[in-house]
């Protein structure tokens, strides 16, 4: 018994570490959530995509507060602490770091996907106590699903936690029906029935994916309430109280969230001669959601699918042999209802047991009897919810594997009872399908694009740097700049050191995924910054047109000696510059202007020979890429083949330094 459950505590560490790896699966994970949190508090650079903008948003901002921006008020209480008490610098305490802010948010949601753990466990001991539930606990704490996927700040994730305490409630629901006394406990019904009506509309409005898998849950419970009082197991009256308590629970949560989004949205503001004190019409990013999905134009813009993607691809994707036990298993039990039908109608439908002890605890050791048993409401909301889920999903035509992120408890309580009954072979399959995703999506998928972050914030980045000019045969309008306080000899001596030149470093990202702005964890007011870095993305162009864009980008001198790149002195110049007729001038001009620079951020696997122009012996190249910075692993599947062939040279992102002369 000690070495499972060891290996269960290894399986919760393994979860940490990965959710700490710098992997990066689609940019949703950043873009959806944590860029607009990180930027409403703490006050950094952050991008608001197209869901966010315009007159009909589609993303509700209190789960996104939720789950992405808690993370960010615990940081920034424990920066306010570290700064009173004095045990950190008041400038580092003011402004997180980058890993700071990267790991707060992976590991508040390693944090949450603790809940799936903990709800299965629960539901499963309180309708089966006594039911050996390790390997069951095994196979969902070694599922890449959960280890990898819900450690992201993904909106289905947060369903999927959501859903999970949805089957909580919904077996606190069937075990306050089945109880002995008459009426049942109302407090035991009521309340947990309201909350599921909460989550409901909680989880609907983190991600309208989530609304057809939680459907099956509330006509579950819906439905165990009405045949509780058709058979007399509560009154009708305490029947339709209940069902009215979780009809307005709903509709008051979802009013809450509709006025929060309309406020955030200035939809809705305050105005002193309205009749309330307010003003406006109501955002319901639901609706607005839904309205945008609607549209065949707009779903083609993201790509279209084949309506068979989900049971053919992203199933087996996400859960592996998990998904053909679950196939296996809805075969065994439609098998089993038709024959139940056929022979035995006495024994249909729902039954509950004459004592409190058996009808709180159905026959635990079955797994495909012939008999007919009582129905398990539980066990049959998670087995409704995965079909009705993945089947609904399959009829829209833009289809992502993540969207099935809600089906993970669903399948494992559903296939609990077989879980202990696996043969060694699934076991082998299992770990083995399970360790490969994993280590491709957890571990080297993407994964320089983060620290590539975390080298421009920390080069590029500054309120305050020292610069000199340059100091080189036809140097141009040159600086060097550094982030300590020596010199270099290529410089002109400290009399005329720059105060405070304004900085900018111009980044192009090509062949990579979107890298999240609030990383750089670069103040919105960027007076206050002496250096600071400005993003562009080039994933849509070319090799041509992506060396036009480099040749009409600004250059700075290559230096000659490059260990100066080494030791973060970075050269800058002016986009335009003319000439001063003094010293004084020229330094007073100089600290005026703002100096730039241009760095190239592309996979090891591109070919730059298409970036570059071509070179002619005659005239000299205008520009040239030198290479300031690499990161490895880091697999780009849009050039898997040039990985594979080259795994220690091509997998890895780079960052080049744009310049000429």
């Amino acid at each position: 018994m000690r070495r499972p459950r060891a290996l269960y505590a290894a399986l919760l560490a393994m979860r940490v570490l990965l959710a700490l790896s710098p992997s990066y699966i689609h940019p949703d994970e950043f873009f959806q959530a944590p860029e607009v949190a990180a930027s409403d508090i703490l006050g950094v650079d952050g991008v608001r995509t197209w869901e966010f903008t315009g007159a009909n948003p589609i993303r509700s901002i209190v789960p996104i507060y939720g789950y992405s921006g808690t993370p960010f008020i615990l940081l920034r209480a424990v920066c306010a602490a570290l700064r009173l008490t004095g045990l950190v610098k008041a400038d580092a305490a003011q402004q997180p770091s980058t890993l700071a802010v990267f790991w707060a948010q992976r590991l508040f949601m390693a944090c949450l996907s603790l809940v799936v753990d903990w709800c299965v466990y629960r539901v499963i001991a309180r309708r089966y106590p006594g039911a050996r539930m390790l390997p069951t606990m095994l196979v969902l704490a070694s599922s890449h699903c959960l280890v990898v996927f819900h450690t992201r700040p993904f909106g289905n994730a947060v369903a999927s936690v959501l859903l999970a305490l949805g089957f909580d409630l919904v077996s606190q629901i069937e075990c306050a029906l089945a109880q002995q006394q008459r009426p049942s406990p109302l407090l035991r019904l009521r309340q947990p029935f309201c909350l599921l009506a909460v989550v409901g509309v909680v989880g609907v409005f983190s991600h309208v994916t989530f609304a057809p898998f939680f459907l099956p849950l509330a006509l579950v419970a819906g439905t165990m309430v009405v045949s509780s009082a058709w058979r007399g197991t509560v009154t009708v009256a305490h029947a339709l109280v209940t069902l009215a308590l979780g009809t307005g629970c709903a509709a008051l949560t979802a009013l809450g969230l509709v006025l929060a989004d309309s406020v955030y949205y200035g939809t809705v503001r305050h105005d002193s001669r309205a009749v309330f004190g307010v003003s406006g019409t109501l955002t319901c990013t639901v609706v607005n959601n839904f309205r945008y999905n609607s549209n065949a134009a707009n779903l083609a813009a993201h790509g279209l699918h084949a309506r068979y993607m989900h049971l053919a691809v992203s199933m087996p994707l996400l859960f592996g042999p998990l998904y053909l036990l679950a196939v296996a298993k809805l075969w065994a039990s439609v098998k089993r209802i038709s024959r139940c039908f056929c022979t035995s109608s006495t024994t249909t439908g729902a039954k509950y047991s004459s004592s409190s002890s058996s009808s709180a605890s159905p026959r635990s050791n079955g797994g495909g009897g012939g008999g007919c048993e009582a129905v398990d409401f539980t066990m049959l909301s998670a087995c409704l919810s995965v079909v009705v889920g993945v089947l609904a999903l399959s009829l829209a035509r833009h289809q992502e594997p993540r969207f099935l992120l809600p089906a993970l408890p669903g399948i494992i309580l559903f296939t609990w009872r077989w879980h202990r009954l696996l043969p060694a072979y699934f076991w082998q399959l299992w770990v083995v399908y399970n360790l490969a995703v994993a280590g491709i999506f957890g571990g080297v998928h993407q994964a320089g694009v983060v620290p590539v972050v975390k080298y421009l914030a920390d080069t590029s980045v500054a309120r305050e740097l020292g610069c000199v000019p340059l100091n080189l045969p036809n140097g141009g309008d040159n600086v060097v700049c550094a982030h300590t306080t020596n010199r270099r000899s290529s410089a002109s001596d400290d009399s005329l050191a720059l105060a405070f030149p304004r900085l900018k470093t111009n980044v192009l990202l090509y062949a990579t995924y979107l890298a999240p702005r609030h990383l750089l964890v670069q103040n919105k007011q960027h007076r206050q910054l002496q250096a600071r870095v400005a993003m562009t993305d080039l994933v849509s162009m070319d090799g041509g047109q992506v060396q036009a864009v480099l040749r009409a980008s600004v250059l700075v001198r290559c230096l000659a000696d490059p260990a100066a790149d080494a030791q973060r002195m970075m050269v800058f110049a002016r986009p335009s510059s003319s000439s001063s007729s003094s010293p004084t001038q020229d330094t007073a001009r100089r600290e005026a202007a703002e100096y730039e620079r241009t760095l190239l951020v592309v996979p090891a696997s591109t070919d730059l020979s298409s970036l570059l122009p071509a070179n002619h012996s005659s005239s000299p190249s205008p520009f040239e890429l030198r290479l300031l910075y690499s990161y490895a692993p880091h697999v780009n599947f849009d050039h898997i083949q040039t990985v594979l062939n080259g795994p220690f040279s091509a997998a890895s992102l780079d960052v080049y330094l744009v310049c000429g002369g």
